[in-house]
């Protein structure tokens, strides 16, 4: 029977100001072969973070519209096209 459990590396010591702690799930794990996985998941947060550092670029996080607004757009739109409406009859 295949091994269910997933090994995991959590990397948290970084003095960026944009990443404080990155989780890395391991494909195999072997004991001998550790710290090159550590070296390979600090590796790519370090590019990751030198990249956002060059195009000076911040992840954001998308925000939801909520319902009112969603309406009250909604209503807008439905407003102006029933005065365009109008003035065409």
């Amino acid at each position: 029977m295949k091994e269910m459990t997933k090994k995991v590396v959590i990397l948290n010591n970084f003095s960026s100001p944009y990443v404080s702690e990155a989780i890395v799930v391991l494909k195999d794990y072997n004991p001998k072969l550790e710290g090159k996985a550590i070296e390979d998941a600090e590796m790519i947060v370090s590019r990751y973070i030198e990249r956002i550092e060059k195009n000076g670029q911040f992840v954001r996080t998308a925000r939801k519209k909520s319902k009112l607004t969603k309406f009250i757009v909604g209503s807008i739109i439905a407003a102006l096209i029933i005065a365009a409406v109008k003035c065409f009859i």
